[in-house]
């Protein structure tokens, strides 16, 4: 058993503490954002002027089936997904897009850019895509896209709205301070490091003798939980199976 500290967005991250718990974890969950979609209208009718949605993460897959009621168009365009979180996604959402208008880099590091080296999208001239993210996201993989010749719309699905994390979960991670048994901290983004070392309850998780272990699912995010303190850090790929094994 493990004591794992999550802190991914909500709603997401309920479904992944769910199942650490199933496997016997001690799972603490400190989300410091929540996903909201954003209501668009006429979607479906929309996306088939395309020939690639790329989804940037598995939320954006997730609002994106909100946003189409469920069904991926029978004609609909190809789709471009980040990595194995965003596969696993996909597969439950059990929409049947032929395996090869499927589109996912090959290996780590699983990013927009490793997506870009991936044909069609690594000559993209004269490709219509639409991106499909949150609210905020990084511009310069889109201005390359747009640079080589596509055809780029962005459409925000969701936004995330700050929220006040658990205090039965902060009770938790203060209790895990009295003992030398390491803590598991799983970022899947940048800032989620940073907020979570500015918490009083976390204050034994970093430095050299910390008790803290990062698990980053990017070489960007790795380095941000450096910057703010964790001397353990562990570059996993995204995905349930691969934060099980990391945890082993």
């Amino acid at each position: 058993m493990a004591r794992v500290v999550l802190t991914q967005p909500l709603p997401r991250v309920e479904a992944l503490a769910g199942t650490l718990s199933a496997h016997g974890h001690d799972v603490a969950t400190l989300a410091f954002t929540r996903v909201r979609s954003l209501r668009v209208e006429l979607l479906e009718a929309r996306i088939v002027a395309f020939d690639w949605v790329v989804a940037v993460s598995p939320a954006a897959l997730d609002e994106l089936a909100v946003a189409l009621a469920r069904r991926w168009p029978a004609r609909g365009p190809g789709l471009a997904l980040i990595g194995p979180g965003s596969v696993a996604t996909l597969e439950r959402l059990g929409w049947e897009v032929p395996p090869d208008r499927v589109l996912v880099p090959s290996g780590p590091p699983f990013d927009a850019a490793a997506l870009l080296r991936t044909a069609p999208l690594s000559r993209p001239s004269s490709l219509r895509v639409l991106v499909v993210r949150g609210d905020t996201g990084r511009e310069d993989w889109i201005e390359a896209l747009r640079r080589d010749g596509a055809l780029v719309d962005v459409m925000a699905l969701y936004e995330r709205e700050p929220v006040v994390p658990d205090s039965g979960a902060l009770a938790q991670l203060g209790r895990w301070r009295s003992s030398p048994m390491p803590v598991f901290c799983l970022f899947t983004q940048a800032g989620s490091a940073a907020a979570l070392c500015a918490l009083p309850e976390a204050a034994g998780l970093v430095g050299v003798q910390g008790q803290g272990i990062a698990l980053a699912i990017h070489g960007r995010i790795a380095d941000a939980a450096r910057a703010v303190g964790f001397h353990h850090v562990r570059l996993i790929e995204p995905g349930e199976e691969a934060i099980l094994a990391a945890l082993e």
